[in-house]
């Protein structure tokens, strides 16, 4: 007989063997899982078969998500074999600097030491709806002074913002999976001084801001491993850090951040709410920095503002939005070194990938080759980024072997870095591209295999 309740709920969704595997896959890579679910093994599990943890979870997932109603694993046919929930998920948001410390010791220990800490969770981009409205509404702490151990000083602050420099220099350059195993022991390391140490309000300001820092590079290693959901409880707490250190200006760039990856995310999934909430976090950035801004930090707001509205189809918003992030960069001031990431190129690129997607993809094209142009050789993820992102504006003007060139010399480049945000690039180009051109699609196609 088989698995008789799969079959019937397989019958009623309407989904293939080769479907329904392709959804399993498709559902793991978001939560940082590579399955290799084929069609081979659906029809296994229709024939009986019990697949190994979390394969379950996903069919029960996919099949909700198909029917419209909810689907449980053990209606799937399967043994419910979920693990006891754990009762920390490092989302919460503590109202004092040292709970938010001791929630930072606590997310990186369990990082640490659980390889497998929250791989089972999705990236939901609501999670940061209740962060991003505590930004706007509580006030920074009064007094950030601690007596406990070892005095911190000024200087170690500032050495601890020379590590966090370099170490961002490493990931630009060689990508996120390399340098994260270093940047969390990093951040346990220096948060746990922060959680014992002695220090003043005016050291306690500094050195929050510097951890927040810490812990902003650990999730932006994070994502870029291929780990949305973890990375999104290290965003939360650097946010929340920030804000305890009354920096408000690195906390706006925080939320620009979590804007920026609701609108990669929002970009696969194609789900409307995602850029909804992509859109509202950039403006709570904007909102945060409550028009105290530095020229290139406005700009990057403000182009994350136009790229959050692009992905809604906001072509008139997207062209205000970009508008201001131009008046912004043209303002003289100084930069924070947190800053130094964002340049002309940068917002350049920006401005492109704003222009490709509403329907304006010649301009885009002629923005983004500018921008890479004009972008360092040592700056290497973000030049490859650039040319993924010229090859899909090119598929949007159906210039395919246009796409292919720029294509190719982007792929001999990302074979060498550790990335799986830019290699889920270079799948949103193969979507893009819907297999219109062969020479394109094999090349990917060898690229993923």
């Amino acid at each position: 007989m088989g698995n008789v309740a799969l079959r019937r709920l397989l019958a009623e969704s309407g989904l293939s063997n080769g479907a329904l595997a392709r959804a399993i896959i498709a559902m793991g890579a978001k939560e940082g899982l590579h399955l290799a679910t084929t069609t081979t093994s659906v029809k296994r599990m229709l024939d009986g078969a019990q697949p190994r943890w979390p394969v379950p979870r996903l069919v029960a997932k996919a099949l909700t998500m198909r029917l419209g109603y909810q689907v449980g694993i053990e209606d799937c046919g399967f043994v419910d074999r979920s693990p006891v929930g754990d009762t920390f998920d490092g989302c919460a948001c503590s109202p004092t600097a040292a709970g938010t410390i001791a929630i930072v010791v606590e997310l990186s220990w369990r990082d640490m030491n659980r390889r497998n800490f929250l791989m089972g969770s999705a990236f939901t981009a609501a999670a940061f709806a209740q962060p991003a409205w505590l930004a706007l509404t509580v006030p920074p702490d009064h007094d950030r002074s601690h007596e406990g151990g070892a005095r911190i000083g000024s200087p170690d602050v500032e050495v601890l913002k020379s590590m966090v420099r370099q170490f961002e220099l490493l990931h630009r350059r060689h990508g996120g999976g390399v340098s994260r195993p270093h940047v969390v022991q990093f951040v346990h390391h220096q948060a746990r001084a922060a959680l014992h140490g002695s220090y003043s309000d005016k050291v306690g300001r500094e050195l929050y801001s510097a951890v927040a820092q810490a812990t902003w590079l650990a999730g932006l290693n994070t994502v870029d491993s291929g780990r949305h959901a973890l990375g999104q409880r290290y965003y939360t707490q650097a946010l929340n850090l920030a804000l305890h250190a009354g920096d408000r200006l690195y906390a706006a760039n925080v939320l620009a951040e979590m804007s920026r990856v609701t609108i990669e995310v929002g970009q696969v999934s194609g789900a409307v709410s995602d850029a909804q909430n992509a859109a509202g976090l950039a403006r709570s950035a904007l909102q945060v920095a409550n028009g105290r801004a530095t020229p290139a930090l406005g700009a990057y707001l403000h182009a994350i503002e136009a790229r959050g509205l692009a992905l809604l189809g906001d072509a008139k918003g997207t062209a205000k939005a970009l508008d201001d992030a131009r008046r912004s960069f043209e303002r003289e001031g100084d930069e924070p070194d947190w800053m130094s990431f964002y340049g002309e190129s940068d917002l350049m690129s920006d401005i492109g990938q704003c222009l490709r997607d509403t329907g304006r993809p010649q301009q885009g094209v002629a923005m983004l080759e500018r921008a890479l142009a004009g972008l360092p050789e040592h700056r290497v993820t973000a030049r490859a980024k650039t040319q993924i992102h010229i090859a899909a504006a090119y598929v949007e003007l159906g210039d395919y072997d246009g796409a292919d060139h720029v294509a190719g010399e982007a792929l001999q480049t990302i074979g060498g870095l550790s990335s799986s945000r830019i290699v889920e690039r270079v799948k949103s180009l193969r979507r893009r591209a819907n297999r219109r051109h062969a020479d394109l699609d094999e090349r990917i196609a060898g690229f993923l295999a």
